[in-house]
């Protein structure tokens, strides 16, 4: 069962290797872009409602993001009212509801999650191998994941940001493709955590992914 909570509890944010094996490791690259960066997040303010992931699926310019009526991505959060950190997070958001639309679609070329991921990175080949992960193991995701606490800072207007938020799944497991069968989701310390993406813009406003680095368990998000 451990090996089966591996694929919700860490999904999206550490590499394959990392994920069959736990969730105690963080990509090298991933650690050498939020190397002095992450410490210094400032917590954006408060401004407009966020949208929920359904609504996000209807966004101009974008992909289909919606998720089978079983799952639900929570953004448990109000937009910062400054329109360069909103976007910035709301890549993020977008880049973690696509992987797992590419997850319950089993199709490791989803285009949601590679629009919302810089072509070439460490989170697209991340995101990659973790739904290529579900496909081999014959896995889905059910549930709601609830993401909160979050925190952005700008680190090169209209080129790079660092966003972290805290994410719950104590509400979110995997289930069997071929039976529907919830996959047990093990202890509930891993089932909270914290995600780090380096966000980079490719024309301003698009604000994708680049790296990534997570933490299970971690305390501050309990």
């Amino acid at each position: 069962m451990k090996r089966q909570r591996t694929l919700t509890a860490c999904v999206a944010l550490v590499a394959a290797s990392v994920l069959v094996a736990g969730c105690g490791g963080d990509d090298e690259k991933s650690d050498k872009a939020d190397e002095g960066k992450i410490a210094g997040t400032e917590t954006s303010a408060p401004a407009k409602p966020s949208p929920t992931a359904s609504e996000a699926a209807g966004e101009k310019d974008g992909p289909d993001l919606s998720l089978p009526k079983d799952l639900k991505v929570v953004s448990d959060w109000r937009e910062p009212a400054d329109a360069e950190k909103a976007a910035a997070l709301r890549g993020a958001r977008n880049f973690v509801t696509g992987l797992l639309r590419g997850i319950t679609r089993q199709d490791v070329d989803d285009p949601a999650y590679q629009y919302y991921s810089y072509p070439a990175s460490s989170a697209r080949s991340q995101a990659k191998a973790n739904i290529q992960l579900h496909i081999d193991h014959g896995q889905s995701v059910t549930g709601t994941r609830r993401l909160h606490k979050e925190s952005v800072q700008v680190i090169r207007k209209h080129e790079t940001a660092v966003v972290s938020f805290c994410v719950d799944d104590h509400d979110y497991n995997g289930k069997k493709v071929k039976t529907g069968e919830i996959v047990d989701s093990g202890t509930s310390e891993n089932a909270y955590g914290k995600y780090e993406l380096g966000m980079v813009s490719t024309n301003g406003s698009h604000w994708v992914a680049k790296e990534l680095k997570a933490n299970s368990g971690d305390a501050e998000c309990a």
